[in-house]
C-alpha cells in the first residue's frame, strides 16, 4: 500500500493506492512508474511531455494531456512491513523548481512520519473492516468499544450453511479444507458485497450476513438485494464444484459442495457483547435466531434457498409457497416460500 501526494502548484492532496498482489499483476501496475519505487526502492523523476517517458509509463500521456510538465516520486519509508511512497507533479512551466526539491528533500522526514500516520490509520480500518465488516469496523474505529453499546436497526438477515461439514473434515486433511472453505466462501462473500450487504460472521462452515434498512434502503430494495446475493452466491458454489482447473483441493472427495440459505427480515441489535477482557461486535436477536432455524429447513424441503413470510411479502417476482413449518422456540408455526434460484 503507499500513500501518494501529488502537488498541483502549491497545494497537496494525499490519496491512497492499494497495491496487493493482484494488483502487480495487472498491466496498469506493470507498467506504471510506482513499481520501480515500490520493487526497487529507487526514485523515479521524468517529464510527462517526454515521448520516452510516456513509452515507458503510459500513465505520462494522461498527465502530459493534463498539462503536468514534471513527475517525481520516491520511497519515504521502506521495510519487510510496511512500505509508503510519495508522488509529486507539478504544471509549472520547466518543472520543479530547485528551491521546490530542496524543500521537499529536507521535510521528507517529517513528511515520512506523517504518511505512517496517515497509513497506519488505514491499515487499521482495512484490519478492522477485514474482520469485522465495514459498518463494525467503522464504528469500533470510532470508539463504539463499550460493552453493551449497540443499536436496533431493520434488515434482512442471510444465514448460511454448509452441508456434511463434518464428514467432510473427517475426510480431508485440514490444510486443504482451510483451501476450500477460502474458496467456498470467496463466492458467498463477492455475492453479499456486490449486492451491498455486509459479511458479519464466520462460524465454522456458516456465514452471517445483513442488508440493512436505512436511509436510501428500502425494504423491498433490501430483500431484492439479499434475493439476488443468495442466488448469485448458489451460482459460485455450482462453478465452484464444475471448476476444472485452479481446484481448491486436490483431494477432490468433497465434491460436490451443497448449501442451504435462509432470509429473514426484522429488527436486529448490533452491539458489544462479551466480557470485560474479550469483546465481541455482533448481531444478536430474534431475527437472527429465527432464519438460523430456518437455514436447517432446507434439508427438509429440499430447496436450497428459504424466503420466511416477511421476506416474500417484498419481493416483486412470483414466489412459491412451501407451507408452514414449525420452528423450535416459536409458539406458532412459520410460512417458509422459495423462488427458482437463477431466476429459471
Amino acid at each position: 500500500m503507499g500513500i501518494t501526494a501529488h502537488w498541483r502548484g502549491d497545494l497537496g492532496v494525499c490519496d491512497e493506492v492499494e497495491v496487493n498482489a493482484h494488483v502487480r499483476e495487472t498491466t496498469d501496475y506493470l507498467t506504471s512508474p510506482l513499481r520501480p519505487i515500490i520493487e526497487e526502492g529507487r526514485s523515479i523523476r521524468v517529464n510527462p511531455q517526454d515521448s520516452v517517458a510516456q513509452s515507458t509509463y503510459p500513465i505520462m500521456q494522461t498527465l502530459a494531456e493534463a498539462g503536468y510538465t514534471d513527475y517525481w516520486g520516491f520511497a519515504l519509508k521502506r521495510d519487510d512491513r510496511q512500505f509508503t511512497l510519495m508522488t509529486l507533479a507539478t504544471r509549472q512551466a520547466g518543472g520543479f523548481s530547485r528551491a521546490t526539491i530542496e524543500a521537499v528533500e529536507a521535510l521528507r522526514p517529517a513528511l515520512a512520519l506523517n504518511v505512517e500516520i496517515v497509513s497506519r490509520g488505514k491499515i487499521a480500518e482495512h484490519v478492522l473492516d477485514a474482520y469485522l465488516g465495514r459498518r463494525i469496523g467503522k464504528r469500533v474505529l470510532a470508539g463504539d468499544i463499550r460493552r453493551g453499546f449497540g443499536e436496533t436497526i431493520e434488515a434482512v438477515i442471510w444465514v448460511s450453511d454448509m452441508r456434511n461439514f463434518t464428514s467432510l473434515s473427517d475426510r480431508i486433511d485440514s490444510a486443504e479444507m482451510i483451501r476450500l472453505l477460502n474458496a467456498f466462501f470467496e463466492g458467498l462473500v463477492d455475492a453479499v458485497h456486490e449486492q451491498g450487504g455486509e459479511v458479519l460472521k464466520f462460524v465454522g462452515d456458516g456465514m452471517l450476513a445483513a442488508f440493512p434498512i436505512f436511509g436510501m434502503q428500502s425494504a423491498p430494495a433490501a430483500a431484492a438485494a439479499a434475493l439476488a446475493a443468495a442466488r448469485n452466491g448458489l451460482v459460485a458454489m455450482d462453478s465452484l464444484n464444475e471448476a476444472q482447473s485452479g481446484e481448491p483441493s486436490r483431494d477432490l472427495s468433497w465434491r460436490p459442495l451443497s448449501m442451504g440459505i435462509a432470509l429473514h427480515r426484522g429488527p436486529v441489535f448490533f452491539g458489544n457483547i462479551g466480557s470485560r477482557d474479550r469483546l465481541d461486535f455482533t448481531a444478536i436477536g430474534r431475527t437472527v435466531n429465527l432464519a438460523a432455524r430456518i437455514e436447517p429447513l432446507s434439508k427438509t424441503t429440499g430447496r436450497r434457498l428459504l424466503l420466511s413470510d416477511r421476506v416474500a411479502e417484498l419481493i416483486e417476482e412470483p414466489v412459491e409457497e412451501l407451507g408452514d413449518f414449525p420452528i423450535r422456540g416459536i409458539p406458532d408455526p412459520v410460512s417458509l416460500f422459495t423462488v427458482p434460484e437463477h431466476g429459471l
